[in-house]
């Protein structure tokens, strides 16, 4: 007995060490576009007056491919399992991310982003399903946490990297690392909750039962309009951080590695935190309703004084990125709140149209730029992100608690 207790415990463990290295490297090669976006766009013959489109469309269809990879990868590890996930996610990113040192041109430049994007979509996804689906219940909340604040090194180890070296050394790391990271997954189980299931009948990976539950799809869409904040701070303020500070009339226009830098530090400790947080509290929407609205009141303060100094501006941004970190507690009540036979799909596709939200705010952000300036345009937008994200709130139900050996008939 005492050895079969030994061997779930080394699979959990595995489990969670496995998957906080692949989202580290994960990501790492989401983030570098924004962070050697200058540089890369200008080396492959990008004119300095539109390195603002060209650049938000470069952010966008890694989006758009991530979108699509939602609900494939999705699909896939409701059907065939969450191990195929994170096997060929992993792999589509890695060689894609590589290829992109030698892109020779914008087209093929954008081209390749799309399939990275793709590949980036299955990783989290899958690796909170199958940690949430082998962790007891005391435990549910801690392991997505030390996975994401994990991840969240990588975007920091992204943000020196593409700030010191060159935008090809950037990308060429990142490949490498995904394929050295695919050898180290060979010893991971698949989780008891999915091998029942396919012991049934019970259909899997159906993502129409998504949409035609109205209970289930109201719950599914609040998550994704709760990550909402994270994404325009990231996708629009840190991104555009030379176009914005410079509207903001600040003289010296602070770096945006050093941006992306600092907000993740803050965000490893915000994401652990916040699932110690709704451990403590036994309850994942108290966690999630502190961190949103320190991130709002943050926000409003950057918003204000943001432009006083450099310091100001990066502190803020560390504390915005300790804010915006219950969003693994998000992911983690997506998961508890679906079944086993959706529970991938749901978690997979929500984290991914999660993440796209970056697309409607930045169209937001450069149709009021057009009128108003980017300052007052990334204020309208964060104001209707957090808005929208409190509203999602008040529709989630509290997830601690649940049993997760069911299915969504």
């Amino acid at each position: 007995m005492s050895q079969e207790v030994n061997k779930v415990s080394k699979t959990m463990v595995l489990a969670v060490v496995a998957s906080s290295l692949g989202f580290f490297v994960d990501l790492y090669d989401i983030i570098i576009v924004s962070v050697v976006r200058q540089a890369s766009l200008l080396s492959l013959g990008v004119p300095e007056s539109e390195l603002l489109a060209k650049g938000i469309w470069l952010l966008n269809i890694q989006m758009i491919g991530m979108l699509t990879g939602g609900f494939l990868w999705g699909i896939l590890g409701d059907k065939k399992g969450r191990l195929t996930v994170l096997f060929g996610s992993i792999l589509m990113y890695s060689l894609a991310t590589f290829a992109c040192a030698y892109a020779p041109s914008y087209d093929v430049y954008l081209l390749l982003r799309f399939v990275a994007g793709v590949g980036l979509a299955g990783e989290l996804g899958a690796a909170i399903t199958l940690t949430t689906e082998l962790l007891p219940q005391k435990y549910r909340g801690i392991g997505p946490a030390i996975i994401a604040s994990f991840g969240m090194l990588g975007a920091i180890f992204g943000s020196v990297i593409g700030g010191r070296y060159s935008w090809e050394f950037t990308y060429q790391l990142g490949g490498i690392m995904g394929l050295v990271l695919l050898f180290l997954r060979l010893g991971l189980f698949e989780s008891g909750f999915y091998e029942r299931l396919q012991e049934t009948k019970v259909e899997k990976g159906n993502f129409l039962m998504l949409v035609k539950n109205k209970k289930l799809f109201k719950k599914y869409i609040s998550v994704i309009l709760m990550g909402f904040p994270g994404w325009f701070v990231n996708g629009v303020v840190m991104t555009f951080t030379p176009e914005i500070a410079k509207a903001m009339g600040m003289t010296t226009i602070p770096k945006v590695s050093t941006v992306f830098m600092v907000f993740f530090i803050g965000f490893t400790f915000g994401d652990f935190s916040c699932g110690i947080v709704s451990q403590w509290l036994q309850s994942r929407k108290k966690a999630i309703q502190l961190y949103l609205g320190s991130f709002a009141l943050l926000l409003a303060l950057y918003f204000l004084v943001g432009k006083t100094s450099e310091m100001w501006y990066y502190g803020l941004f560390l504390f915005m990125g300790i804010s915006a970190g219950y969003t693994i507690v998000l992911l983690t009540l997506a998961a508890e709140q679906t079944g086993t036979n959706l529970r991938a799909t749901a978690t997979t596709s929500s984290l991914n149209l999660l993440r796209a939200s970056v697309i409607p705010q930045t169209i937001a952000f450069t149709f009021f730029n057009n009128y108003v300036g980017a300052y007052h345009a990334a204020i309208i937008v964060g104001i209707l992100s957090v808005g929208i994200a409190a509203w999602a709130y008040t529709n989630l139900e509290e997830t601690f608690h649940n049993n997760l050996d069911f299915v969504e008939q």
